[in-house]
């Protein structure tokens, strides 16, 4: 037994020594990659980096259009060696992005910033708004490409998400059925994700409801209906997002967003006495604009559907009694008639 312990210490020592090793290996790598590939005096590869970039930056005084592609895409594949390198050129490639005329170049720098971002992870974090803008792009194939590349990124954790993902739903609209079908995939695999789209839920009814990229209430529906399907099932994200959705209603004064708000409420299931019970204590939020009647309907629709989904028991229907005859009270009071009547009635 003794012979045996022995030779698993004398093992474990040689896998120490190998790992220092291996680590020792890959810090001589990295460093010749960063210091001496495009900057040595003896790398060839430093002999054409100048050049690259010189052409980069005057594309328009070349006139040819291969020279232009090839050019944007090898000096991407540059970047993705050294980081001094990619953060002295990032601008560039930046404002490339932006304003080249050839969508091949701008695809081809949407795939390079995501090369980039698996590279050097720090340095697109900073700039991390630039990737979601081809998302607007003219040319389909950009906008496709763009798309391809955001869903690589996130889904495999590489970028965190921080508000953009309502850039991502607007492609669920997008006229080319191809792009408006891989939004659909994204989202798919992006729920089953940690509550991803829960989380962002919010973010996203802002981006689409407000500013001016913001889609028509049409594509808003169809939108959030589809978004709300990963959610709609789990009666704990329900009571959080009603929540959420209440405060959102103080934070507004845009009679667009507080109908898309609503709207979105109604979207919710109330199975429960614990959401109506939310419904109701959030009234103080939204009751100034139940003088909207589109807002109004959709809060008598919430409460129509409480009844028929979740008021089996006595403790949900005398929430659901309490909450109508103080909804009806908050109209009348918003709109200065005794009207609440008209839909509750």
């Amino acid at each position: 037994m003794q012979v045996d312990s022995d030779s698993d210490d004398g093992d474990d020592e040689l896998n120490q020594i190998a790992g220092t090793t291996e680590d020792e290996i890959g810090d001589i790598v990295s460093a010749i990659r960063e210091r001496e590939l495009l900057f040595g005096s003896k790398s060839v590869l430093a002999l054409f980096a100048p050049l690259l970039v010189h052409v980069c930056h005057n594309l328009g005084k070349f006139g040819d259009k291969l020279l232009a592609v090839h050019a944007t895409a090898a000096l991407a594949k540059f970047m993705c060696i050294s980081s001094s390198f990619c953060e002295t050129n990032l601008p560039l490639l930046l404002a490339l992005l932006q304003r080249a005329k050839s969508p091949a170049i701008r695809s081809n720098v949407a795939i390079a910033l995501g090369d980039i971002t698996v590279c050097f992870n720090n340095l697109i974090g900073e700039n991390v708004h630039y990737l979601y803008g081809p998302l607007h792009d003219t040319d389909p194939r950009v906008k496709k490409t763009t798309l391809m590349v955001l869903t690589h990124l996130i889904l495999n954790g590489m970028v965190k998400v921080k508000g953009q993902l309502g850039e991502m739903a607007k492609c669920l609209e997008d006229k080319d059925p191809r792009v408006a079908d891989m939004a659909r995939l994204f989202f798919s695999e992006l729920s089953t994700k940690d509550n991803a789209v829960y989380n962002n839920l919010p973010d996203i009814i802002s981006s689409l409801s407000m500013g001016t990229n913001a889609v028509n209430e049409e594509s808003f529906a169809r939108i959030m209906k589809f978004l709300f399907d990963f959610i709609k099932e789990k009666d704990r994200q329900t009571d959080n997002v009603v929540e959420k959705l209440c405060q959102r209603f103080r934070n507004t004064t845009d009679e667009r967003q507080s109908r898309d708000i609503a709207f979105c409420m109604a979207l919710l299931p109330f199975k429960s006495e614990r959401s109506v019970r939310r419904l109701l204590d959030g009234l103080p939020c939204y009751q100034d604009k139940l003088a909207d009647s589109r807002v109004y309907k959709h809060f008598v629709d919430i409460a129509h559907k409480a009844r028929t989904q979740g008021a089996q028991k006595q403790e949900t229907k005398t929430v659901l009694d309490e909450y109508e005859l103080k909804l009806k009270e908050a109209r009348a009071k918003a709109t200065g008639e005794d009207d609440g009547d008209e839909l509750l009635g």
